[in-house]
């Protein structure tokens, strides 16, 4: 899977299904999507890059109901010769239900056959998700390194930015790893991911008490109007990190590849997360790579670049749906 260097992918990030603001539950722009990417012509991945599903705002069955006119719609056009999911923070619990899994799969627990195969020697595995019949989705996470047209393009979600991000840091969940990270060696993006999963298992099950859910948004909300009142910003001059610009991304990409992913500097660096589409550009070492946001798929007044998508083949084209279209050179 994802073997070889692909022609053509595609990316969309941030759906929000369970979201009230989610956009990909009206059954016309779903309609049109799907005409705008057939019009393509051969896609070989299509990628949902995290937070495809809001379970910190519906518990997980409203949220993969609201989902469904999507989903149908992807299994019944059957282009894309692989379809891939990386996890974001709002659906993190898919993929620790997974490792679950393989965890007990390892220890015999567990018989169940076919569900995950490697991608390439030492990395991890892909997990298969049982979303709709017929539609063969597969999980990955908290990255996925491929090859398109020569190029090395790195996906993430991109919420791992956010612990690099100086902006309001002691209230973050990401105030420990940052702790622990200064204190120690060989500290992993997976270990990051474990100092955080309490809180992300927190929301995504708190979302199932209305009463909980609205009092944290609230604080999220009062924290937020915190930030901006007294100017707290990132080392990239973003403040809060929610709607930040990719260049308000660039000093913590600087730090997130240097630190973490030293092995895996990409000529094109992919996310989401942000809510805001764009390019721009950074040097790793003497590497200058591209840094790509594909925006989301939610309505709002709060900044976000909605309705946009990625298409990577040859250049890196930023899309919105029915209307214009960006293009940078790898």
């Amino acid at each position: 899977m994802g073997g070889g260097s692909l022609r053509r992918i595609v990316v969309l990030s941030d759906l929000h299904f369970g979201d009230q603001s989610a956009l990909l539950v009206r059954d016309e722009l779903v309609e049109k999507l799907f005409t705008e990417l057939s019009a393509l012509g051969d896609i070989d991945m299509l990628v949902l890059l995290g937070d495809v599903w809001d379970m910190w705002s519906a518990g997980f069955t409203a949220a993969a109901r609201a989902g469904t006119p999507f989903f149908s719609a992807l299994a019944a056009w059957g282009v894309p010769r692989e379809c891939l999911l990386i996890t974001g923070n709002h659906d993190y619990h898919l993929w620790a239900a997974c490792e679950e899994r393989r965890l007990r799969r390892e220890m015999g627990w567990e018989d169940v056959e076919n569900v995950s195969i490697p991608i390439a020697p030492g990395q991890a595995t892909l997990e298969r998700v049982c979303l709709v019949r017929d539609l063969p989705l597969w999980m990955r996470y908290p990255f996925l390194t491929i090859e398109v047209g020569g190029r090395t393009v790195l996906l993430m979600h991109g919420h791992h930015l956010d612990f690099f991000s100086r902006s309001f840091w002691w209230a973050k969940t990401s105030w420990l790893a940052r702790w622990v990270l200064g204190r120690s060696r060989g500290v992993a993006l997976s270990d990051l991911d474990r100092l955080n999963k309490p809180f992300f298992e927190l929301l995504t099950h708190t979302a199932h008490v209305p009463e909980l859910r609205a009092w944290e948004y609230r604080f999220y909300g009062l924290l937020r109007f915190f930030a901006r009142l007294l100017r707290f910003q990132s080392k990239s001059g973003g403040s809060p990190r929610r709607l930040t610009s990719v260049e308000q991304n660039t000093g913590e990409a600087e730090e997130l590849l240097r630190d973490l992913l030293p092995g895996h500097i990409p000529d094109l660096f992919v996310f989401g997360h942000t809510h805001r589409a764009g390019f721009s550009h950074i040097m790793t070492g003497e590497r200058r790579v591209l840094m790509a946001n594909s925006g989301c798929w939610v309505e709002g007044s709060g900044g976000e670049t909605a309705m946009t998508y990625l298409v990577i083949d040859g250049a890196v084209r930023l899309r919105r749906l029915g209307g214009e279209e960006i293009t940078a050179r790898l």
